[in-house]
């Protein structure tokens, strides 16, 4: 559910530092906050932490050195993350007492705070003035879009597409998966008002292009294909038709977003 509190936060955090234009700052924005960024070689399974130093009485992130991490842009949206829990205020009243943790970024986590984090992240550094207007013209967006705003932020494209269809007003959804299984899913409030608020297939329906473009290794533009909505959400979707634009993200990882009628 889209957080209205979250997004006028992300704003203020940008205004009050002076941070304009794309891609955000984010070193200004954590030089304003006098907060230490600790980047880390060794980032096997790591992808950040705040904590608080009591003994300067100061904060300090930890994250993968952007030198030697094969994906910068989710290292920024970490990072961005980390903000989150320290700009939340109940967040930062927990990191004061003493509660640290490894973060989850990327809307995996099922921990709300970690999903408020990433709210916060994506709000952060896609803002709300850059995508609004242009759902607004139509009432939706294609995948190309979303990728175009994607590489204008320095945002990965899977936290993009998250973050159009937390905004959007129509049904749809994203959903990546590696070799055809499904790994990530992501559903907008209209898609849940109707029932169809998870996919439910584990693997890619067979007529789905992700198996074409895993196949093919292929980096091109979208491919587009419509399919019966049982297909992706059994059983509710039996009177459902799916619209599917599907691109290949690397690494045998696609990404496709659904539109739902």
């Amino acid at each position: 559910m889209f957080e209205p509190k979250l997004e006028a936060l992300a704003k203020e955090v940008r205004e009050s530092a002076g941070v304009r234009g794309l891609p955000v700052d984010l070193f200004k924005l954590c030089q304003e906050e006098e907060i230490e960024l600790v980047p880390l070689s060794n980032h096997t399974n790591f992808n950040g932490k705040i904590e608080f130093l009591r003994d300067v009485r100061a904060f300090a992130i930890y994250h993968p050195d952007f030198n030697t991490y094969a994906w910068p842009k989710r290292i920024r949206f970490s990072l961005g993350h980390e903000l989150g829990h320290y700009h939340i205020e109940e967040h930062r009243r927990a990191l004061i007492a003493g509660i640290t943790h490894n973060s989850t970024p990327g809307f995996r986590s099922k921990d709300p705070k970690e999903l408020q984090a990433d709210e916060f992240a994506a709000a952060l550094l896609i803002p709300w003035d850059l995508m609004e207007p242009k759902i607004d013209k139509r009432g939706f967006l294609q995948l190309q879009e979303v990728m175009d705003i994607a590489c204008q932020c320095e945002v990965s494209a899977y936290a993009t597409a998250v973050r159009y269809v937390r905004m959007a007003s129509e049904a749809c959804a994203v959903v990546v998966a590696c070799n055809g299984r499904v790994t990530g899913r992501f559903h907008s409030d209209d898609a849940r008002a109707k029932y169809l608020g998870y996919v439910t297939c584990i693997d890619l329906p067979p007529s789905s292009p992700g198996h074409r473009l895993c196949v093919e290794k292929h980096l091109g533009a979208p491919i587009e294909k419509e399919h019966r909505g049982d297909s992706w959400f059994a059983p509710r979707g039996e009177n459902v038709t799916v619209w599917e634009e599907c691109i290949s993200i690397g690494s045998g990882y696609t990404l496709s977003l659904l539109g739902i009628e």
